[in-house]
């Protein structure tokens, strides 16, 4: 069975059944009655494959042969132990090739922290120390250090190493927005492997600063346009009983390349660092190619053969596909299709069945990113250095990212028993309550108004863990599983592209602004500001965003149909004949 499960359609298959579908693009609809009658009846439509239908025969007669208590069992799969087992590892072992995108996103996001202190000049006063001479020689050469530097960096070029990976990123998010209603999710996430790979092969072998930034720009070019694409494929190759903890891997996996690419570079120079991750991306295309791609996909653009192929080895050889497969179909072919780039941009902002999902979550990122969690990210190292005495600052970050992934993978068993809105709710008040009493012993340390917080030095240092804990447990994390579940299908690649790019702009904006933020309102002000956001996110979850836990995608979108329609009750109450009888003498 693991041989079928990793088993492909031939090539000869695959244009034998493209060739059968005659020269229209889409297949005939499927009505409801056809679905009603094929779901009851295990008949199916005449445009589904001649193989769906035999296997439908051949369970009719299984049914026949083996009685009444036999066919029960056989609509039973989750009594068998091992069926059921075999069900999590067809969906889990896709999700994990997938995900290796994510660890070399994580291993990206974590490098700046290693690369920029290797390049940062010797102290200015280690010449005079050596040659006990006030002039400057070109042609001295640091003997004291290890350090592979081929160029030096003052701080403008740093912030622009670290500050051009959002850039990129904002390109990537728009690229796959074409990509993957294009080409489809798992191709687009071979596509986005040669922007990956070049960027380390960029930075590993830069011998300037502009190798260096070309680097750092695919390598945030390539992390956005995974995102949203293994999202989608996620969500769309999982049942809605396991989608949330499968989509919720994405985190746990990102906050381990971090904190490996922390350790990592603590051991290694920043070049050997950077080539050590280049075979990330090409271990992600390996593994990708004994998958097919999503099954909606494969229904959208024709290829209703290949779309069951795929569904039945997300599913298992032993598990009744047929009900799930006329959902699918039902949905595709009835009630979407797949638009162009350009065309989508006009659907996005004209139709009020993509807009109001798009604006909502579009401003549940707003919320994320004001929540303070990269600026955070930024200030934790100072923080843990300062109340943790003389630390080293590769230990500090060390810590950091192993606290973040902590909260990352207690996240993975809150996301499968506790709703989503529960989750971003408490995230939000943990990390609301925790800014607030950091801002409050920033103010007590600046004015000395409140002495008992002065005196509590351990207090930054809970607010801090606490923080970063309840960061990723559900207002940095559960937007993202939104993507793929607030979306429509046909328009899922376009409109998450478009999230990703605007939200890394935002990104962008937030982290520029930080430092007038910070000399205008104080740090005890920004953080108090922060916190704003994070009770403002409790509020817009409560009044705007729906629940999606266990539902499948083809229902999720018309949760937006009923948000804030309310049917008010009539102030007139027609009186009934009854109430004339009981008022009359």
């Amino acid at each position: 069975m693991v041989k079928k499960m990793f088993t492909r359609k031939s090539e000869e298959g695959v244009s034998e059944s493209v060739s059968d579908l005659g020269s229209t693009r889409y297949a005939p609809k499927i009505t409801i009655e056809e679905y009603t009658s094929a779901s009851l009846n295990l008949d199916c439509p005449l445009h589904l494959s001649d193989r769906l239908a035999t296997d439908v025969s051949r369970e009719k007669s299984k049914k026949q042969e083996s009685g009444d208590s036999n066919s029960v069992q056989s609509f039973e799969p989750w009594t068998d132990s091992d069926s059921y087992a075999a069900n999590i590892y067809c969906q889990l072992l896709p999700v994990l090739a997938a995900n290796i995108g994510s660890l070399s996103s994580g291993l990206a996001l974590g490098y700046s922290a290693v690369l920029l202190p290797q390049l940062r000049p010797d102290e200015a006063g280690l010449y005079e120390l050596f040659n006990n001479s006030q002039m400057s020689n070109q042609s001295y050469v640091d003997y004291s250090t290890t350090r592979h530097r081929p160029y030096t960096i003052n701080l403008e070029e740093g912030s622009w190493i670290a500050g051009i990976f959002g850039i990129g990123a904002i390109f990537g998010g728009l690229l796959s927005a074409f990509l993957g209603n294009r080409y489809g999710r798992k191709m687009s996430l071979i596509l986005l492997a040669i922007p990956d790979i070049l960027g380390w092969l960029l930075v590993a072998s830069s011998q300037n600063i502009g190798m260096m930034l070309a680097g750092r720009f695919f390598a945030g070019f390539a992390a956005a346009g995974y995102s949203p694409n293994i999202q989608i494929f996620v969500g769309e190759i999982s049942q809605p009983m396991h989608r949330g903890w499968l989509s919720g891997l994405t985190v746990p996996i990102t906050a381990i390349g971090v904190l490996t690419m922390y350790v990592v570079g603590s051991w290694l120079p920043w070049h050997f660092a950077a080539a050590s991750c280049s075979p990330t991306p090409i271990l992600m295309v390996i593994c990708l190619m004994f998958y097919w791609d999503s099954p909606y996909w494969y229904a959208h653009s024709g290829m209703d053969k290949i779309a069951h192929e795929a569904l039945e080895q997300f599913r298992g050889s032993d598990m009744d596909i047929d009900q799930e497969m006329f959902q699918i179909l039902h949905y595709v072919k009835n009630d979407s299709q797949n638009f162009w780039f350009l065309e989508g941009l006009v659907k996005l902002f004209s139709e009020k069945k993509y807009f109001k999902p798009f604006v909502i979550l579009n401003s549940l990122f707003i919320l994320m990113l004001f929540s303070g969690k990269f600026a955070i990210d930024f200030y934790a190292v100072e923080i843990f250095q300062h109340f943790g005495g003389n630390m080293n600052e590769y230990l500090s970050a060390v810590i950091i990212a192993f606290i973040s992934l902590i909260g990352s993978l207690l996240y993975v068993p809150m996301v499968k028993r506790c709703s989503r809105k529960m989750l971003l709710i408490m995230s939000s008040l943990v990390m609301g309550i925790s800014l607030l009493l950091l801002g409050l012993c920033l103010y007590s340390h600046s004015y000395h108004s409140l002495q008992v917080l002065s005196d509590c030095d351990w207090l930054p240092m809970i607010c801090i863990v606490s923080y970063m804990v309840a960061a990723p447990m559900g207002l940095c994390s559960i937007p993202f599983i939104y993507i793929a579940e607030f979306y429509p299908s046909e328009m899922r690649s376009l409109m998450g592209g478009l999230t990703i790019a605007l939200s890394n702009l935002e990104l962008f904006i937030v982290v520029k602004t930080f430092p007038n933020l910070e000399e205008s309102m104080g740090d005890y002000g920004v953080f108090w500001l922060y916190a704003f956001a994070c009770f403002g996110a409790i509020i817009f979850t409560l009044s705007y965003v729906p629940e999606t836990k266990d539902k499948d995608l083809t229902k999720v979108e018309h949760k937006f149909a009923k948000l804030r329609k309310v049917v008010r009750a009539s102030p007139w109450v027609t009186p009934t004949p009854q109430s004339f009888c009981e008022l009359s003498p």
